[in-house]
């Protein structure tokens, strides 16, 4: 760029920042100076830089009296400009809120879950698309409100994502079961959450029912056990625990071994068995007081309690195939491709 035109670009920025200062110092303005302001200032956000148009935008958000038309500039600058402006700005059109929440890119998506107040389909939008910063922002919002539908759709989203799954724990407004965030638990969020589910198996009315693998798929496990094969291992537990492989190597991995315990205890797994899938599961040298504190563990919890636990770290993968099958075939979806079709012959006959 010439110099001469650097210059000028410099100066122009420079006055922008100046003439923002100005409005966003005072709290109110005459009618006049409003309309002037967005003249001057909407032209600046027109021809400067995205960057240095970002300095100043939550300032221009925040300002009871900054005119809608410099807001809307500020939402078609694009980039970081608009990133700001769809989180900061005291209104947005509801149509477009709900079209990012829906099809927009994972940073618009991010910017609408910041927003202090959305509508309730908003939040069920965001709450179902799989990006997990756009979850997390979500979660993290504490000034939403968040319904049983969108609780439940981050609670099982948390079972693959650690990082959504603290953030979670710490939300106690929530009133969230924190039994599916077991691996993400800190040691005493574990003590406890095994102390509540130990106590409910033990005032449960009637008799205790144990889920026992098949006698091939328990000797899998053990023979696994044996030859240290973890990633085998991961498999028999997957398909003994009725789970996705990934939530089972997760288990399996876990640093603390409690959640492995559990399984183990859901699965009926003998105590020779347990021990030598904790000493193939060390990475590294063998814990001896921890693989004791371990089989301890194994040896005070319920089945029905540690059944409890792990079916909801794990959910169930038969379960979740149904719930699948029938979301595609409700009458809804078979509509929305009966009326699909006409228009997608209609405009392949004008092409």
């Amino acid at each position: 760029m010439p110099r001469g035109e650097s210059d000028k670009r410099n100066a122009e920025a420079a006055l922008f920042r100046e003439i923002v200062d100005q409005f966003v110092a005072r709290p109110l303005h005459p009618a006049a100076d409003i309309e002037q302001f967005e003249t001057l200032a909407g032209g600046f956000i027109d021809v400067l830089d995205t960057d240095v148009v970002a300095e100043r935008a939550v300032e221009l958000c925040r300002h009871p009296d900054t005119p809608r038309g410099v807001i809307a500039r500020l939402l078609d600058k694009g980039g970081r400009v608009s990133r700001i402006a769809i989180e900061y700005a005291p209104a947005i059109h509801a149509g477009l809120a709900r079209a990012l929440a829906e099809h927009g890119s994972a940073e618009l998506a991010v910017a609408i879950a910041r927003r202090s107040s959305l509508e309730r389909k908003i939040v069920a939008c965001l709450a179902s698309r799989g990006e997990s910063e756009v979850l997390c922002a979500l979660a993290a919002n504490r000034r939403l409100h968040l319904d049983q539908a969108s609780r439940r759709a981050l609670l099982q989203a948390a079972r693959d994502d650690p990082r959504l799954a603290r953030i979670l724990l710490d939300r106690s407004d929530l009133g969230l079961d924190p039994e599916a965030l077991f691996l993400a638990a800190d040691p005493g969020e574990r003590s406890r959450i095994l102390l509540e589910a130990t106590t409910r198996a033990l005032i449960a009315n009637g008799p205790e029912h144990v889920a026992r693998p098949s006698p091939a798929l328990a000797e899998e496990i053990d023979a696994c056990a044996i030859a240290r094969d973890l990633e085998g291992l991961a498999e028999a537990l997957a398909e003994a625990l009725d789970c996705r492989k990934s939530r089972a190597r997760a288990i399996l991995m876990d640093r603390g071994g409690e959640a492995l315990a559990l399984a183990l205890v859901a699965l009926c797994v003998s105590e020779d068995t347990a021990i030598r899938i904790f000493l193939g599961a060390d990475r590294d040298a063998p814990d001896v007081e921890r693989i004791r504190s371990l089989v301890a563990l194994t040896r005070s919890t319920p089945p029905r309690a540690a059944q409890r636990l792990v079916a909801a770290m794990t959910g169930s993968l038969r379960q979740e195939k149904e719930r699948a099958a029938a979301a595609s075939a409700r009458p809804g979806a078979v509509e929305t491709k009966r009326r699909r079709k006409p228009k997608s012959q209609a405009a392949k006959a004008k092409a």
